[in-house]
């Protein structure tokens, strides 16, 4: 009998340690400092608040002036920036609230084409935070034992206005006629550890633009957010980001190279301490067997 309750309750330790705890994390950018219509795009120059969560990781060269990669933090989630205070210039990923959809160029670059942060539900929520995701060198870090679950994404628009109108250095999505089959795709890899280290986890792609169908009127620049899964990357320690349009010239991509994402949701996963619930079990079945040898003495009648 008391074997059976022995394996018992080894069993049911075994199955409570098997569980796990998930924790889901949303990273909305929401305590990143920055007032209405604004941005910060990682100056090192600048001060408190906006360097308080930076990290300066290192240098290169860029073009005879230093830039600085440094990595900044949101609900624990890194994302490079590389700042050259040379120039006034940056790549990878900035935050921002500015809501602007009608200004061309590259002076608007910091604004989502949606017209503000993302809702959750494909809306947009005026005047709330989102991040800029700038250059192919793109990159972000997650927590240890983090799976990924989504994260939300549209153009900016600059990018927006320079495919739908075209400028003077980028063509209008699709040519004179129409026809062109013109496309521009964002492919987020995921990688076995943090930096873009280790073998690949997996890849997921988003159209920013696609002119291929052969109805023109079902062409598309994107302008809303859309929420894109992200599970196939499994338990990637970091993303990167990288651009394909079909307009490109000597010097590479004409399309900017921009995207605007919010959302990114992940959950961490723990397990119990094994040993807690095991010695319990072992406890209370040393407990039961010593009860069962105590001797039995006869009731007097």
């Amino acid at each position: 009998m008391y074997s059976r309750s022995f394996f018992f309750l080894v069993s049911l330790a075994l199955v409570w340690t098997s569980k796990t705890q998930a924790q889901l994390t949303a990273v909305d950018f929401e305590s990143l400092p920055v007032p209405a219509s604004h941005f910060f795009n990682g100056d090192t120059n600048a001060s408190s608040p906006y360097r308080d969560n930076f990290t300066i990781t290192g240098t290169r060269d860029n073009f005879g002036e230093t830039e600085f990669l440094q990595l900044w933090e949101s609900n624990d989630v890194e994302f490079f920036n590389g700042y050259t205070p040379g120039f006034g210039s940056w790549n990878g990923f900035s935050w921002s609230k500015v809501a602007d959809t009608t200004t061309s160029g590259f002076a608007n670059q910091y604004a989502a084409f949606s017209g503000g942060g993302s809702d959750g539900t494909g809306g947009t929520a005026a005047g709330t935070n989102y991040a800029v995701g700038f250059g192919n060198q793109s990159f972000l870090n997650l927590p240890d034992a983090a799976e990924l679950n989504s994260i939300d994404i549209t153009n900016t628009t600059f990018a927006g206005i320079s495919m739908r109108d075209g400028d003077s250095f980028a063509k209008k999505f699709g040519g004179a006629s129409g026809n062109d089959k013109d496309f521009f795709k964002l492919t987020l890899t995921g990688f076995e550890d943090v930096n873009l280290n280790g073998g690949s986890t997996g890849a997921v792609d988003i159209f920013l633009a696609d002119y291929r169908f052969s109805d023109n009127s079902e062409d598309y620049i994107l302008d809303s957010w859309n929420q894109l899964d992200l599970t196939d990357l499994g338990s990637a320690r970091s993303i990167g980001f990288s651009f394909i349009t079909t307009d490109n010239g000597d010097f590479g991509a004409n399309t900017p190279l921009f995207v605007a994402i919010d959302n990114l949701s992940y959950s961490v996963h723990s397990v119990p301490e094994p040993a807690t619930p095991l010695v319990l079990c072992l406890w209370a079945f040393a407990l039961l067997t010593r009860r069962s040898r105590q001797p039995h003495h006869p009731t007097p009648n």
